[in-house]
């Protein structure tokens, strides 16, 4: 999809046009930010807000307000498939004072009908703490036509039913001509997944997994900050199906018109696809400071792979590990742009659901002792909000008046897509990229994914803050682009609303006054090995999706026709192999201890 038109808001503007007609940051933010429409304040605003440095611990002597209400750095810091009723939906109980505001399940009644004629209601996940933090498991179906038919309840064709018999075929379940979304179809496309990947009929108590999702309480991090700062319930994803397309739309604007990951082990349309500039390159055209931090473990960027033919050459110099973010955020060395991808490959902390079938397997070690072990490809949701505890709490004490800190700097958390698991809300229509036409699939790129959570935390984000906006994964290049004087990249992402509207305090919240909350999650994860000698226990655990693309990917650009990894093992191999060098560790100044330390979580 390589044209840069769209016919209802014109050609995407040039360099020369943009630069005389983008307004001021002033006066964007005075006109987009404070006061700005769809901004709801909750039952607990205020509940965090101070309104003068008064009491305050040592540690923490106030900093100088910006000139302007809003922020200089973003950080952005995106989990794997969870949608927003998954994780948020339950944010606000239905007797709160956010009722008639707040888009949640307590606010509505909500359910699918199973095919065997039962009621499912949406609903939160119960039983022992350990099963629940792996919910839901299977991993339900995130690719296109599994979308369609949670959204639209088609199976078409009707073989479409059983994947693993006849595939999936054409019109991929689409909806028909004027079809309107009713998102019904979850409990019976969780089925048809559910038997793809158990090879079994499921139970009508694993169906109605399809339904639930987590409570505030279970997810204390990523809910206290949804309440104590500003949380969209109407942020959506870019495309209706899996990761490479979503994360290709929030940094490039466009997917090349591909829909899902891969057909088979075939990466290679991601390897060889245009190359669409990214928000990265738009911020280095400019002079201007970004960076991407992946964690060591993985050796490799996820974002770095899928965008090879733009940056590619940035790999080296603007890719850095985990324990550099910790580095730059103590010493206010934050780029203007952070870009935060969690562990995917080994020990994952990026909430995505458990993948693979769960099988006992018996291995011999070098020595000669048998192991019984489970190798399905765990995982727990409490790694990944201690992951945004993490991150937040290095915004947090971000206390360098000169450079970046807690005030200047706006924390965004955020999803790719929505998995598969439920979502009450349609998405809307959506402007396409570019005039080229369908791409796979014969998707034409007219309306959004499903909603995912999305958290804006800021000095200037009043306690309680509920913005109703429409949103999608264009909004955080508008907003660099409106922030920096840049011009958009496709007529998606120049249609976006930015992340302004979360902007709506003049006398900022000293950071000491922020919450403290404290994730649940103890280590180590069940998973944590990596497969390498000596963690052979390890070794024949699948890897999720995600880490499998990431795999998929490097084979395609340095080892052509190889197989993809498949298990923890075979990425540990591949990965040292194919994947050690290639990007940036730590600033050779840096602080290597500290570093350390935050790599050894």
């Amino acid at each position: 999809m390589a044209g840069q038109r769209d016919e209802a808001r014109g050609p995407v503007p040039t360099d020369a046009q943009w630069a005389s007609e983008k307004p001021s940051r002033r006066d964007f933010l005075r006109r987009a930010g404070i006061g700005a429409a769809g901004v709801a304040i909750g039952g607990s605003a205020g509940a965090a807000i101070t309104a003068a440095a008064t009491a305050h611990p040592p540690e923490y002597a106030p900093l100088a307000p910006r000139a302007v209400p809003g922020f200089d750095h973003v950080v952005v810091v995106m989990f794997e498939n969870r949608s927003f009723d998954n994780m948020l939906g339950h944010l606000y109980a239905s007797g709160e004072k956010t009722r008639s505001q707040f888009d949640g399940i307590p606010q509505g009644d909500y359910a699918n009908t199973a095919p065997d004629g039962t009621r499912i209601a949406a609903h939160i996940y119960s039983g022992p703490t350990d099963s629940v933090m792996q919910q839901p498991h299977p991993d339900p179906g995130e690719t296109y036509p599994h979308v369609n038919t949670q959204l639209f309840g088609n199976v078409a064709p009707a073989s479409n039913a059983y994947i693993e018999r006849y595939g999936q075929r054409h019109p991929y379940n689409a909806p028909s001509r004027g079809q309107e979304a009713t998102g019904t179809g979850f409990a019976l496309d969780y089925e048809i997944t559910f038997r793809l990947s158990k090879k079994r009929e499921p139970t009508p108590a694993e169906v109605a997994v399809s339904m639930g999702g987590f409570s505030p309480e279970q997810m204390p991090v990523l809910s206290t900050l949804a309440r104590e700062f500003a949380v969209y319930d109407r942020w959506f994803a870019a495309v209706p199906s899996q990761t490479f397309c979503n994360r290709s739309f929030f940094h490039a604007s466009t997917s090349h018109g591909y829909v899902v990951n891969h057909t088979g082990d075939d990466y290679y349309k991601w390897v060889d696809a245009p190359p669409a500039p990214t928000i990265f390159n738009r911020l280095e055209d400019a002079g201007l400071t970004w960076r991407v931090y992946y964690d060591a473990t993985q050796l490799v960027s996820l974002t770095g792979m899928l965008h090879a033919s733009v940056l590619e050459k940035y790999w080296k110099s603007n890719f850095r590990e985990m324990g550099q973010f910790y580095l730059d955020a103590k010493a206010g060395n934050l780029p203007q742009y952070a870009f935060i991808e969690p562990r995917m490959v080994f020990n994952h902390n990026d909430m995505h659901p458990p993948w693979g079938e769960v099988k006992e397997g018996e291995i011999t070690l070098d020595d000669g002792t048998k192991l019984r072990i489970s190798n399905s490809a765990e995982s727990d949701v409490r790694a990944g909000d201690k992951l945004v505890q993490d991150v937040y709490d290095a915004v947090r004490t971000g206390t360098t008046a000169a450079g970046s800190n807690a005030m200047n700097t706006a924390l965004v958390i955020t999803f790719d897509e929505h998995g598969g698991t439920y979502d009450h809300v349609a998405p809307p229509s959506a402007v396409p990229p570019d005039s080229s036409g369908p791409g796979e699939m014969g998707f034409t790129f007219d309306r959004l994914g499903l909603r995912v959570p999305a958290i804006v935390v800021s000095a200037y984000t009043q306690a309680g803050t509920v913005v109703h906006d429409e949103m999608h994964h264009g909004s955080v290049i508008n907003t660099l682009c409106r922030l920096h004087g840049l011009r958009p990249l496709t007529a998606r992402d120049q249609s976006a609303n930015p992340i302004f509207n979360a902007v709506n305090l003049t006398v900022p919240r000293q950071p000491y006054s922020w919450p403290r909350p404290q994730a649940l999650y103890v280590p180590p994860n069940p998973e944590r090995g990596t497969g390498k000698s000596g963690d052979d226990k390890h070794h024949a655990r699948p890897l999720t999706s995600p880490a499998r693309g990431l795999l998929g990917l490097l084979s395609s650009r340095f080892d052509p026709g190889a197989k993809v990894p498949v298990n923890y093992g075979e990425a540990y191999d591949a990965l040292v192999d194919k994947g050690d060098g290639l990007f940036g560790t730590w600033d050779a100044d840096g602080d290597a201890e500290d570093a350390l330390d935050h790599r050894r979580r």
